[in-house]
């Protein structure tokens, strides 16, 4: 087939992939029945969704995300986003008592719809209204193509009738009285409730699929209770859109926890490979590709990280879940969590993709879904730059602090205190005219940097104080060092050769550990890849699809007039 015109290659594709996206209708209920079966088995109540128990935290960090980050997508935005919104209210209004436990026994499916095709980090800027009308119901109505709701799984595919936990302005009397979350119905198991469109977007690239969608409601009438809150106008526009979004800071910690399971998995996946796959040596024998310094490094710090990460992830939550410290710091702890453990995980994955080779590429590894799976998560309930611009600009403005460090002697304690001060100093140098340009341009680059930093030192001083194995400790801080090396030379007294040396003595004393250490990661169980033994490669090399036949193909004639043939018949 040819093409005249980019716009028809362009159709062909759009056609192409929308085609995918629908023929995935088995994929779909496939995640929507494992997370079913994931919600009932783990007894999730509103009590532990509302105080963040230790069960609702071993949901997030249970090893088998990995193998279904499909259905954990859909388990986080059910509990977290939906069931957390809902939760407050439960106790005040008993009419929201059998909606509660249908989300919590996924007998429906629970979506949150926030963001808008236009207003992304702006979401407080959202266009959706929902107009109160004289009988006491309420009308939603999305004005504009920019004011559609963006990415929650809305339509009729998943075999489950649903139910949206909606945002929109709320006007009464003309009057804008700013965000309010709504309970709306968008379908039943067949087809979408009336008012209501969902246009299904195509699969996100190397993860399982997931239904995400755009949409939009014309004119919808809600009943007087699918309001969430008080129709008075707030006296904070700000403090109002916090409160009612407050999930969402949850969400951003909660997601986080997902890199301590997606580390576990693929550092033993990558670990176990690396000891049975071999390569011939200088003296002739084979050796395994384990034994060079190029496949450990990556390694050990995945699962180092991994083993650091655990414990940070427990205090983090605990603070997080104490509502006698002030909801800032307390959002600041989300977001320190979120930029160091993410930074973590995806840098980490990235390198045992490498570290796989070819194997890397086929998504059949899971090392690559994973590492997509956590570019979504670095996205998802606050992208990570814009959360640290936030966090880094209210603490350079001393607008409050973050928990102190119970180990200030510690380098990535002086790390964090020194990257804080240059950034006050940078201030300082303004006049502290923080919304000058100039300073924005030198100062925005360090927030995520600076967030970083603190949750480096958080993380440490948790797994620290847990009693993590030394030579973990000392490889996850040598890892966090190589982040930002160049302090370390010129204000840590550490010249770039003690780094790698640093770096090299952790290294060596992990390594004596590593079949401890991996059998501390209880990934065994969702170690799924093919690659993970040679017998289980073999195996799945025999199980491929094989093709044969009986075709003889001539390229090239046996009469072709080559030069040397006719100057051969030439001289008979």
């Amino acid at each position: 087939m040819k093409f005249s015109t980019t716009s028809q290659v362009r159709d062909l594709a759009k056609y192409d992939s929308l085609a995918d996206s629908m023929l995935s209708d088995k994929e779909i209920k496939s995640s929507y029945r494992t997370a079913r079966e994931i919600a009932r088995a783990s007894g999730i109540t509103t009590h532990d969704v509302l105080h963040l128990t230790s069960k609702f935290l071993s949901l997030h960090m249970d090893n088998r995300v990995v193998l279904y980050n499909g259905a954990y997508t859909l388990l986080t935005i059910q509990f977290n986003l939906a069931a957390g919104t809902l939760a407050p209210f439960v106790e005040h209004r008993p009419e929201l008592r059998p909606l509660m436990d249908q989300i919590l026994n996924f007998d429906i499916s629970a979506q949150y719809l926030l963001t808008e095709v236009g207003h992304g980090l702006d979401a407080p800027h959202l266009e959706t209204i929902a107009t109160l009308r004289p009988n006491g119901e309420f009308d939603l109505h999305t004005p504009n193509i920019n004011a559609c709701k963006y990415m929650p799984p809305t339509g009729p595919l998943a075999g489950l009738p649903r139910v949206g936990i909606v945002f929109a302005r709320l006007m009464v009397g003309g009057e804008d009285r700013s965000i309010r979350p709504f309970v709306v119905p968008l379908c039943d198991d067949r087809q979408m409730c009336k008012g209501v469109s969902s246009r299904l977007l195509p699969r996100r690239g190397g993860v399982q699929f997931v239904d995400h969608a755009v949409t939009s409601f014309d004119h919808v009438r809600l009943p007087s209770a699918a309001l969430l809150g008080s129709l008075a106008k707030p006296a904070d526009l700000r403090k109002n859109f916090l409160k009612c979004t407050w999930r969402v800071s949850v969400g951003s910690l909660l997601v986080s926890v997902f890199s301590v399971p997606c580390l576990a998995v693929n550092a033993y996946v990558t670990a176990r490979y690396s000891l049975w796959r071999t390569v011939t040596g200088a003296n002739g024998a084979r050796v395994p590709i384990m034994s060079f310094r190029t496949q450990q490094l990556p390694i050990m710090h995945a699962i180092a990280q991994c083993y650091v990460l655990r414990p940070y992830a427990e205090e983090a939550v605990r603070l997080y879940a104490d509502t006698s410290i002030d909801q800032n710091v307390r959002s600041g702890i989300a977001a320190a969590a979120k930029a160091s453990m993410t930074e973590h995980a995806w840098s980490s994955m990235a390198a045992l993709t490498e570290r796989v080779g070819a194997h890397g590429l086929f998504e059949h590894n899971y090392i690559l879904q994973t590492e997509l799976t956590l570019r979504g998560i670095r996205i998802a309930e606050g992208d990570v730059t814009a959360l640290s611009i936030r966090l880094a600009s209210e603490l350079l403005l001393s607008r409050y602090e973050m928990p102190k460090s119970r180990h200030p002697c510690c380098l990535l304690a002086r790390h964090e205190a020194g990257v804080i001060a240059e950034c006050r100093a940078l201030l300082d140098r303004f006049d502290g005219r923080h919304r000058d340009t100039n300073f924005s341009r030198a100062f925005l680059p360090r927030c995520v940097p600076l967030v970083q930093a603190i949750g480096h030192r958080m993380a440490y001083e948790a797994a620290l104080d847990a009693k993590v194995s030394q030579p973990l400790l000392d490889l996850y801080e040598a890892k966090a060092i190589t982040l930002d090396p160049g302090w370390y030379i010129e204000l840590g007294r550490l010249p770039r050769y003690m780094q790698l040396e640093m770096e090299g003595k952790a290294v060596d004393a992990a390594m004596q550990h590593l079949e401890e250490y991996l059998g501390g990661l209880h990934a065994e169980p969702y170690a799924a890849a093919p690659i993970l033994t040679q017998r289980s490669w073999e195996e799945f090399l025999v199980d491929l699809p094989k093709f044969h036949g009986d075709a003889e193909l001539c390229l090239v004639s046996p009469t072709a007039h080559h030069p040397a043939m006719a100057v051969g018949k030439a001289r008979l």
